[in-house]
């Protein structure tokens, strides 16, 4: 698998739209603490988990984040270990630190709030950037509104498109749930899923022809939110 085919590279691509007028995310005015995690499928077939786990401490909410994957596609092989660590402040990121593992390809980014800047410290981009810039890490709803993410694998600034496709039913632990459905695309396509108070609930992708699907594991309603 090419550096360009990894899970976080699949979320990005360039300029944002927002369509359609059907039923939206209203997520809350603060962030509520909780924890999600996902099973990953390929072509059906677990292949690994990816957790998000929020909480808060006085007026610091804390993030952590762990994506571990391991399969083959065709004859070749495949490991890839995510780890980050970010801190915010209202809906202000404050600091953040990542580390990216695939195959033998490592990756990392620090960054951290001076001033009116985010100084960024990655393999892929050294730097001052907005403070208003938003990492790839997708478990806020908001991330889907952002013309710029910083990419939470090395740090570049990578524009984004999305697009809104409308509501959707999704079945999660036997329950439905309604969602908004956004399409990210660029190099790889991206699905996106969030349901009515923005929580994230699902993700799909294509990479090297293989489908890749996010089936929810944890409830719905102890997932964090900001």
């Amino acid at each position: 698998m090419s550096s360009k085919n990894t899970l976080h590279a699949s979320f990005l691509a360039s300029a944002i739209v927002l369509s359609g007028t059907a039923f939206v995310a209203s997520p809350a005015a603060a962030t509520t603490p909780g924890r999600t995690e996902f099973e990953i499928l390929m072509n059906g077939k677990p292949v690994g988990r990816h957790s998000v786990v929020v909480s808060k401490s006085a007026d610091i909410t804390n993030v952590r984040i762990a994506i571990d994957m391991a399969g083959k596609i065709g004859p070749i092989g495949f490991t890839y270990r995510h780890r980050c660590e970010e801190a915010w402040r209202g809906s202000q990121l404050t600091s953040l630190n990542c580390t990216d593992k695939e195959n033998r390809s490592n990756k990392s980014v620090e960054a951290n709030l001076r001033g009116t800047d985010l100084v960024v410290d990655g393999t892929g981009y050294k730097g001052s950037a907005p403070a208003s810039l938003l990492p790839s890490s997708w478990w806020r709803f908001s991330t889907i509104n952002q013309t710029r993410l910083l990419d939470s694998r090395d740090g570049k600034l990578s524009r984004v498109n999305v697009n809104r496709v409308g509501e959707e039913v999704l079945q999660i632990g036997g329950t439905p749930v309604r969602a908004n459905h956004y399409r990210v695309r660029g190099a790889v396509n991206t699905d996106l899923w969030y349901d009515g108070a923005g929580r994230w609930v699902r993700t799909a992708f294509k990479i090297a022809g293989q489908s890749f699907d996010y089936r929810k594991v944890t409830s719905v309603s102890g997932s964090p939110r900001e």
